[in-house]
């Protein structure tokens, strides 16, 4: 996969796509960033990385009710920039979890609430893995789904 890296604020990044994706749904949910203060600029693909974001916020508002609540949280751990979308839309069945990362999975067909090609998380963890991260999916203890990538700060 080639990549065309350039110093990224990680934080405007992930900004950019919230205000693109959420003003132009009726419906949303509530979506809130919270960016941890002096992370500064990371090298990466913007292009690639927005994608992951996109997709992982689009599947976040498919899942969560209009009443309900979307966190992105972005900030430092251990050399890395940690990125996490967190709902509290119904969670992940366990089942599920082991698999939401292959290439045309869609998990239980009564769980499924629209289309989707079941593409875009593979390809998300393509993107990230390119980049030297690591990308994941759990659910929350109070319930809702929180995914997670982890790219590399230096």
């Amino acid at each position: 996969l080639r990549l065309s890296k350039e110093e990224t604020d990680i934080g405007q990044l992930v900004r950019q796509v919230v205000e693109a994706a959420v003003p132009a749904m009726d419906e949303a949910p509530n979506v809130e960033v919270i960016a941890e203060a002096g992370l500064g600029s990371i090298s990466v693909d913007p292009k690639r990385i927005r994608q992951v974001i996109a997709n992982l916020l689009s599947n976040a508002i498919r899942y969560t009710p209009t009443s309900g609540r979307i966190e992105i949280s972005i900030h430092g751990a251990d050399g890395e920039v940690e990125v996490y979308v967190s709902d509290t839309g119904p969670g992940i069945s366990p089942e599920d979890l082991p698999r939401l990362f292959e290439r045309f999975y869609r998990g239980d067909p009564a769980r499924n609430r629209s289309g989707g090609s079941g593409l875009g998380l593979a390809i998300a963890r393509r993107w990230v893995e390119a980049h030297g991260g690591r990308i994941w999916a759990e659910n929350n203890r109070t319930g809702g789904a929180r995914f997670t990538f982890r790219l590399p700060s230096a």
